[in-house]
């Protein structure tokens, strides 16, 4: 038989269970605006009912409030990281891509390739036909000149952006240590905290959020693999 509080320990529960779930959707509110945060729901079940001894059977004990977890879904996480790499990669090339079309624009303000041959190819068929007149000839080289100054201007442009592609390698593989080392001790602090049986989900959070930047620069692979304690292998 039910002691005489058993109804009032039920209306607690819910009480408890209904507390949980406000904190958490006011959780939610509250990170609207934070970048990488992932919405949280609360997990609830009954707990288990009481046998009464009674013709009804078993009476319910009112609920319990088991997690609260993160509503993720990982594999649209893997797409994402997929198709951001591919992303950023095209990013890149577009740049410097864009850098190196600047070093052959040919218009009406900027004298390219195109302006520059026509104007030493016209001048060369003029020597042909004046090949002893020395003012045609001086025209001619100037314009060859200008040629060749053109060539060396533009293997020095091509040089620097070599130069600076590979200082911007280094900048990555800085930033990729620098994610790599942050991931790590996400890690460590996740480990620490759910070896209890709660689930770090601000952390989570974090370490997804640095996964996505990682996923800009490099191909990502994740896999996560159970870590358990030592002195109690079934935790």
């Amino acid at each position: 038989m039910p002691s005489t509080f058993f109804g009032l320990n039920i209306a607690y529960s819910g009480l408890t269970a209904s507390s949980v779930a406000l904190n958490t959707t006011g959780n939610n509110i509250a990170n609207v605006e934070t970048k990488g945060y992932s919405r949280q729901t609360v997990s609830q079940q009954a707990y288990d009912a009481l046998r009464t001894f009674t013709t009804y059977g078993c009476a319910g004990a009112g609920v319990d409030t088991i997690a609260i977890e993160r509503i993720r879904d990982e594999f649209y996480d893997v797409k994402y990281w997929n198709n951001n790499t591919s992303l950023g990669e095209q990013d890149i090339k577009q740049y410097y891509m864009e850098e190196i079309e600047n070093y052959f624009v040919d218009d009406e303000t900027t004298a390219g390739f195109t302006t520059i041959f026509n104007e030493m190819y016209d001048s060369l068929a003029e020597v042909k036909k004046n090949s002893g007149d020395t003012t045609t000839i001086t025209q001619f080289l100037g314009y060859a000149k200008n040629m060749t100054d053109y060539f060396n201007n533009l293997a020095g442009n091509l040089q620097k952006v070599q130069t600076d592609t590979n200082s911007e390698m280094k900048i990555q593989a800085d930033q990729i240590n620098s994610i790599a080392a942050q991931v790590a001790t996400l890690n460590k602090q996740i480990n620490v905290i759910e070896i209890s049986g709660v689930t770090a989900n601000e952390l989570r959070d974090q370490r997804a959020l640095l996964v996505d930047k990682l996923s800009e620069i490099v191909d990502v692979e994740v896999s996560e693999t159970p870590v358990y304690d030592v002195n109690n292998p079934d935790r």
